[in-house]
């Protein structure tokens, strides 16, 4: 029951709602405000994972049969209320945070449901819904906080990030995606259009992260320490923008780990 939720990403989601919180308002931050916001995080992510695979569990049987629902090790009856539960917790621990928190999560809560059922296999919209999620999630921190201005920043680069990135893995599960009638942009355009427009995003994510410089809020150590990251993700939009495909798992994975990255430079250049 334990690999539906995937605690490892759930456990990094929460993790970036309390290191946005940090970035929001430093040392000074709402301590429990900011820790309830990263348990419900914690909880809405793992509750995510599970319903996702409720939903998906045609197109799991062929991309990745042995995920927990298709292996036969729970019942997608089971995944289905754990996902309720940990829903429902999300909802409680968001109690703990401020009204803000609230208005904002319930409906970010609906669009995880809403993406599971429906976007997900819907033509590019899927994909707008994970990055509206991803930079979500870092301003949520700072919503827990009463302090967005920052994170903002922050959540604009994590949106373009992570719609280059979903693209991406929509590329890994085309075959699948084609069996369960998604309609991904790579089932409809290819998987060589849709590395090039993933490529594209990056760019602009890549871009995004010189908006603290520019703006004054950071100095010169913020772009000493971003720019050896950018050279990473300038190599894989540029892999991506030569349709280089049979490598793409390596360059999503790559893409995940400089928004990891981006996440700590921008905590150590707040506290610094």
């Amino acid at each position: 029951m334990v690999k539906v939720i995937r605690p490892l990403n759930d456990v990094m989601s929460a993790f970036a709602v309390f290191i946005s919180g940090m970035i929001s308002a430093g040392w000074a931050m709402p301590f429990i405000s900011v820790l309830a916001a990263s348990a419900g995080t914690f909880f809405a992510s793992a509750g995510g994972m599970a319903i996702n695979d409720y939903f998906d569990y045609d197109i799991d049987t062929v991309n990745k049969p042995s995920r927990p629902i298709p292996s036969g090790q729970i019942s997608r009856r089971v995944a289905f209320f754990l996902s309720m539960m940990l829903f429902a917790c999300a909802v409680v621990c968001a109690l703990f945070t401020n009204i803000y928190c609230i208005v904002a999560g319930i409906p970010a809560l609906v669009l995880i449901i809403l993406y599971s059922w429906k976007l997900k296999r819907t033509l590019f919209i899927g994909n707008v819904a994970v990055g509206i999620l991803s930079g979500f999630a870092l301003l949520y921190g700072g919503i827990a906080t009463n302090s967005i201005q920052l994170v903002s920043v922050l959540a604009l680069i994590a949106f373009f990030a992570t719609l280059s990135r979903e693209m991406a893995k929509d590329i890994e599960d085309i075959e699948g995606d084609k069996r369960g009638g998604s309609t991904s942009m790579p089932v409809i355009a290819g998987a060589e259009t849709s590395a090039q427009i993933s490529g594209i995003f990056l760019l602009v994510a890549i871009g995004s992260s010189f908006f603290p410089y520019l703006f004054h809020i950071f100095n010169h150590w913020y772009v000493i320490l971003i720019t050896p990251v950018n050279c990473v993700m300038g190599f894989v939009a540029l892999q991506m923008l030569l349709k280089k495909v049979d490598q793409i798992s390596l360059w999503q994975k790559t893409v995940k780990g400089g928004m990891y990255l981006t996440l700590a430079i921008f905590l150590v250049s707040r506290l610094t």
